[in-house]
């Protein structure tokens, strides 16, 4: 079987190739290029450039054919017009979600089938089983690494093409496997910000979205400050308001109606235990018929929360919690879990 492997570059990646190749697959390496690295300020020694060198040196140590395909046309027509547009709107999106579905299992994955690949592997840390006709995702054995939360969006059809070869080891273990193959990436860091974006995301902001200054308030009306433009905050945000108070002051609301940040110092005022979430996608094709014991998680970095009840409307479900949660935000996905199967998610509103 012909299996192309979307390699970043990384550590996970180069050894889901190597894995794949020892186990008699017919392997090649894809990276895509999904920006301009001078456009976005970057150098050679950074971005995508310094990701497509490393992907290719693994590939040579490897003995593979390495691929650089194109695609930023597609990412800047559905990923960055997505994330400036949810950031003008009041609310905190997550890109890699997106970028999944539409860009990786998407348009790459078009261009790697008209290569001849059968499959696409990828260096996710999460499981995939086919059981009872349809395809399950699992967390993976690693949960420190768990990257399921990241997937919720994608389908049946997307993982009847897709492999991960790394769902049963370690962080730890997937690097020393590097070490002794002597991949060249085998210390590599790894990266932890939105790929596209050199910096803070402030900047790119800045140069993508009107920003106004506007009232800095408590929940009862009164001004105690000037913002710098509301796409630059985000619900729980405490740093960098810049307004002096004699406690902490949290991120409440973003009022985009009348430009208002409304903050409060009283970090109670932040938890809540009922929200609404739409474009949802569950993983199995269709709701599933046993909804109980589920949690939902609320933010990459947060552990999944106990759902008491489901409500369910045209295109939307409204969720309660069994308890409140702090700083659930608008744009940011929720994901379902039963145990550690993952069911899907959907967007908060």
């Amino acid at each position: 079987m012909k299996i192309a492997v979307a390699m970043s570059g990384g550590v996970d990646s180069s050894v889901a190739a190597a894995i794949l190749i020892k186990e008699g697959y017919d392997v090649f390496g894809v990276t895509m290029r999904h920006y301009d690295s001078v456009e976005y300020g970057f150098d050679e020694s950074e971005g995508i450039e310094a990701a497509i060198l490393d992907a290719e040196k693994v590939c040579i140590r490897l003995n593979i054919i390495h691929h650089v395909i194109d695609v930023s046309e597609d990412f800047k027509k559905i990923i960055e017009k997505n994330f400036i547009h949810e950031y003008s709107i009041g609310r905190t999106p997550n890109p890699c979600t997106l970028c999944n579905p539409t860009i990786k299992w998407g348009s790459l994955l078009k261009k790697v089938e008209k290569l001849g690949a059968e499959k696409i592997a990828t260096g996710h840390y999460i499981e995939k089983r086919f059981e009872n006709g349809i395809y399950n995702l699992y967390k993976a054995s690693d949960e420190s690494k768990d990257q399921s939360y990241m997937l919720w969006r994608l389908d049946q059809n997307q993982l009847s093409k897709t492999l991960f070869p790394i769902t049963k080891l370690s962080k730890q273990n997937v690097r020393k496997i590097a070490n002794e193959m002597k991949l060249p990436v085998h210390d590599k860091e790894e990266s932890q910000e939105i790929c596209f974006i050199k910096g803070h995301y402030e900047e790119y902001l800045k140069n993508h979205i009107s920003l106004n200054r506007g009232d800095i308030t408590l929940p009862d009306g009164k001004i105690i400050g000037t913002h710098r433009g509301l796409p630059l905050y985000t619900i729980g945000q405490r740093k960098g308001l810049n307004t002096p108070w004699s406690s902490p002051l949290y991120v409440l609301k973003l009022d985009i109606v009348n430009n208002r940040l409304i903050v409060t110092d009283n970090p109670d005022e932040l938890l809540s235990s009922d929200f609404t979430i739409q474009n949802i996608n569950w993983i199995s094709g269709k709701i599933p018929e046993n909804l109980n014991n589920l949690s939902v998680q609320i933010r990459y970095n947060s552990k999944p929360e106990p759902v008491k009840k489901l409500q369910f409307k045209e295109n939307e479900i409204t969720i309660q919690l069994l308890k409140p949660v702090r700083a659930i935000t608008p744009g940011q996905s929720a994901v379902f879990y039963k145990g550690n199967l993952l069911l899907g998610g959907g967007l908060i509103m």
